[in-house]
């Protein structure tokens, strides 16, 4: 294990910035004792706390998580959790800095890839078209992941933020690509996503509703309107009233 929560100048660094943003603010606070001790000895409270929170809860704490080795990181969430490998992996993964390596950090220790059989991804990892995050993905999705909790949301975010190549790979999966009536079509519609929208008709045979194309009559898309009656939606007096 590191002996470092932060590196030596990384810990000085962020004192003297505390020490002069509270300055700035309030000329009579100073850091805490607890935020001045040498690195060495708050690598051993960051991760042997009787309080597994106090990383979440202290500003300096918290800074440090996102900062400090992955070997501390992987200590923190292990004793966290009474190193029980299963749980300490899916709390893990709700933290942002939780990727790939980590993850290979968790299989060595446990010798064999931990299954997450239907666990639900974290709503961060589909938050931006990332190919790490996307990697990270993947692998969860093999170790059994559901690639649709909750209510569909994976494939929603990511047709809302167009990320094809993530959609791909949640159908490939198992994922519904009509979850909550077809919402994953109707947001990429709407954002006039043509690439998307074709995808969703012609390769998973996705049947548009009168819901998809009110949205873009709404948004005066005729194009979209015009790709989605081709593909059978047919208006009808409540699609005519939104013009």
């Amino acid at each position: 294990m590191s002996k470092h929560l932060l590196s030596p100048d990384d810990h000085d660094r962020h004192t003297k910035r505390r020490k002069k943003t509270t300055t700035h603010d309030n000329k009579d606070q100073q850091p805490s004792l607890l935020e001045q001790l040498p690195y060495e000895l708050l690598t051993t409270i960051f991760i042997h706390s009787s309080n597994a929170q106090l990383p979440l809860v202290n500003r300096t704490f918290y800074y440090a998580l996102y900062h400090c080795p992955e070997d501390v990181k992987l200590q923190w969430l292990l004793h966290r959790d009474k190193y029980v490998m299963g749980l300490a992996l899916e709390r893990g993964l709700r933290y942002r800095f939780f990727n790939q390596r980590l993850l290979d950090r968790f299989d060595a220790m446990h010798g064999t890839p931990i299954r997450l059989d239907n666990k639900m991804l974290p709503p961060h990892l589909f938050a931006e078209c990332d190919p790490q995050r996307h990697d990270l993905v993947v692998k969860l999705l093999e170790r059994g992941a559901s690639p649709h909790k909750p209510q569909g949301y994976p494939l929603i975010k990511s047709a809302q933020i167009g990320n094809l190549a993530m959609i791909k790979s949640l159908v490939a999966f198992g994922a519904d690509p009509t979850a909550k009536d077809n919402m994953a079509l109707r947001v990429c519609a709407a954002r006039d996503n043509k690439e998307l929208v074709n995808y969703f008709l012609s390769d998973l045979g996705v049947k548009p509703d009168s819901e998809t194309l009110k949205a873009c009559v709404r948004k005066d898309l005729w194009d979209m309107v015009n790709l989605l009656i081709a593909h059978g939606a047919v208006p009808d007096l409540s699609t005519i009233n939104c013009t």
